[in-house]
């Protein structure tokens, strides 16, 4: 492989380039994610050395799914599993090429669009993602031993016959989230300091070879591997409060959702989502895009200017104890906690006799571990969180917060806000 399809990377180290990936490197889908900021606005608000983008956190994860893959397989073989490992070296190709195009359905400006491409689409990034591979990259990739189909299995978190594969792209101790968490703290210059190989030396495939569809991905029951997973946890925690979740970025990235919505009967807007044009569209010429759509697009683009950003006033549980909530908006809350928002948001101003979106509702739904998996040899599976006091005292929560415009800070008081909150909360009953 000569010396220009290698790239050196502050994570991965040095990344070579696959033949099917220089196949498909030059592509407009496949370009396009130079142009997409891994973190939306955060660069922006919060984070200036934020400026990585979806190309080189899908590099990091192609290779590190690579690595995973010779790992488990290398692993597998001392331990006697040579079924397993001669399936996930077969699928090495197809792996690597998930970890690569996961992403490449990612709207401009990354999560804080996925309502807007949802509103706009009807799908999910994950979905966008399936189609491209499916209409837009060049079938040359298939030369490799690479099947589109399988690609796109091991993208979805259900839908690969033998989760052991998919679940090094898609799971709760997969390639893609060990390199945006890295990636990401590494760029808006958070110094953790985690043992990235130390920790893959401690995964595992559980399960018999006799049924692999039941065989997950798992690590080794020792306590090295329990307390380096317990570090690995703190991080993915702390990184959702002191980075993905904080303000100012997340609300200026709600601010821009609403931008969205205004114009979104604007045939300039929309158009911009056809696939066609999906695929050449990036966070600059969305952005120049929304500017043009007059004065109340433009007054919810805090980035262009920071006084335009509006300030949060209230912020509650979304709990029992703070709400009578019915069934239904339990199932809104879980199912669709975006378009929940969006209603309270627009009821919020209608009751408080203000233009739209001048004030804005979000829920803020943080995350527990999802459910990782030990093998214990005489015990079978047992779950990390069993295992760990710090694990299992990290718990889901859902918060509820209200942003105001700069014209209504001092003419809208928290209480009001709270008390018609809860009344709209509260409203919502099991049958419209």
């Amino acid at each position: 492989m000569s010396q220009s399809h290698q790239l050196p990377d502050p994570i991965q180290g040095t990344i070579e380039f696959p033949p099917w990936l220089v196949a498909i490197i030059d592509e407009p889908a496949v370009r396009r994610m130079m142009f997409i900021r891994q973190l939306g606005l955060k660069a922006y608000m919060n984070f200036p050395g934020a400026i990585h983008t979806r190309y080189s956190h899908a590099l990091g994860t192609m290779q590190l799914a690579g690595k995973m893959t010779d790992m488990l397989s290398a692993k597998l073989k001392i331990n006697g599993k040579q079924i397993i490992a001669r399936n996930l070296e077969a699928n090495k190709n197809n792996i690597m090429a998930a970890g690569f195009l996961h992403d490449i359905g990612h709207a401009p400006f990354s999560h804080a669009a996925d309502f807007i491409l949802k509103t706009f689409t009807g799908k999910s990034h994950e979905s966008l993602s399936e189609d491209i591979i499916k209409e837009k990259i060049t079938p040359k990739i298939e030369n490799w031993g690479i099947t589109k189909n399988s690609v796109i299995q091991l993208i979805g978190p259900k839908t690969h016959e033998y989760p052991f594969l998919s679940q090094i792209i898609n799971g709760p101790l997969d390639s893609d989230k060990l390199d945006y968490l890295l990636r990401d703290a590494y760029h808006v210059g958070l110094r953790y300091g985690f043992d990235l190989n130390h920790f893959l030396h401690s995964y595992t495939v559980i399960g018999k070879e006799d049924d692999l569809a039941k065989c997950v991905l798992g690590l080794d029951y020792t306590k090295q591997a329990i307390v380096t997973a317990e570090l690995f946890i703190v991080i993915w925690k702390s990184m959702y409060d002191l980075v993905y979740l904080v303000d100012p970025s997340r609300i200026a990235e709600k601010m821009l959702e609403k931008a969205f919505l205004k114009c979104k009967e604007e045939s300039e807007i929309r158009s911009m989502f056809q696939l066609d044009n999906f695929i050449r569209g990036d966070d600059e010429n969305m952005f120049s895009q929304l500017k043009k759509m007059g004065p109340d697009v433009r007054q919810l683009l805090a980035p262009e200017d920071p006084k335009r950003l509006y300030t949060q006033k209230f912020e509650a549980e979304l709990n029992k104890k703070n709400y009578k909530m019915s069934a239904r908006f339990y199932a809104q809350l879980e199912d669709n906690p975006d378009d929940l928002a969006d209603s309270l948001s627009i009821r919020l101003a209608e009751e408080l006799k203000q233009e739209e979106y001048t004030l804005i509702c979000d829920i803020v739904k943080s995350k527990a571990p999802r459910q990782i998996l030990l093998d214990d040899q005489k015990m079978g599976e047992v779950e990390l969180r069993n295992e760990s006091d710090i694990v299992e005292a990290i718990k889901a929560k859902n918060m509820v917060k209200v942003y105001v415009a700069p014209s209504l800070v001092k003419k809208i008081e928290s209480r009001n806000i709270k008390i018609v909150l809860k009344k709209i909360v509260e409203e919502v009953q099991e049958i419209d």
